[in-house]
């Protein structure tokens, strides 16, 4: 076992792979994300509870929720901005945080990825001026997009998909360009989109 698996988890705990799909079921008391590999494989489920202002969203291995993989925590409530840390729960270590970047998210949705010392190691940008001005307008359905990028190179997209009964999130990453980063920040980036950036377009941003 290397190092940082032994700080991080094993690869399992890690979900190595290079595509995930999260579908999303809607429910009345609060939304079900199921978190699947490329094979297709449940591999990851998180529950959003509509009637909490603020608390964790926690990633199971499964839907018996016996074993929590990692956590995605708030720094601050009162922080508009959105900075939220996301946590190894085997260990308790910080994995990295995600802060949304307010002022460029006045134009397109753009998230900021950073490690676990809160120093800057990507970004996600929506990749889509025409469909945010067409949400602006008041058409909110239009799916998501974004691009994902780290230490400068485009490493993978992250891109919704509608449905009647559900939605979901396809994530794609080139791992040879993205090694050293850790897919749990990316599929808590996923989750984010669509429980944290959702709500801020409801409100106008």
């Amino acid at each position: 076992m290397s190092e940082d698996d032994s700080k991080f988890g094993t690869l399992s705990s890690k979900l190595e792979d290079d595509e995930f799909v999260i579908e999303k079921k809607f429910f009345s008391l609060g939304n079900e994300y199921y978190i699947k590999d490329s094979n297709r494989k449940l591999v990851g489920f998180c529950q959003e509870k509509s009637l909490k202002l603020r608390g964790d969203l926690r990633v199971f291995k499964d839907e018996d929720k016996t074993e929590e993989l990692f956590r995605i925590k708030q720094q601050n409530f009162l922080d508009l901005t959105g900075t939220f840390q996301v946590i190894d729960k085997k260990n308790e270590q910080t994995i990295g945080y995600l802060k949304r970047n307010w002022t460029k998210s006045l134009v397109l949705g753009e998230w900021i990825i950073l490690d676990g010392q809160e120093e800057p190691i990507g970004k996600a940008i929506e990749d889509s001026l025409v469909k945010e001005a067409i949400r602006f307008k008041g058409l909110k359905v239009l799916p998501y997009r974004y691009k994902l990028y780290h230490r400068g190179e485009k490493v993978g997209v992250c891109k919704e998909r509608l449905t009647l009964l559900k939605n979901e999130y396809k994530l794609q990453i080139e791992t040879e360009l993205a090694q050293d980063l850790d897919n749990r920040l990316l599929l808590s980036l996923a989750l984010l989109i669509d429980v944290v950036e959702k709500k801020f377009k409801k409100i106008g941003k």
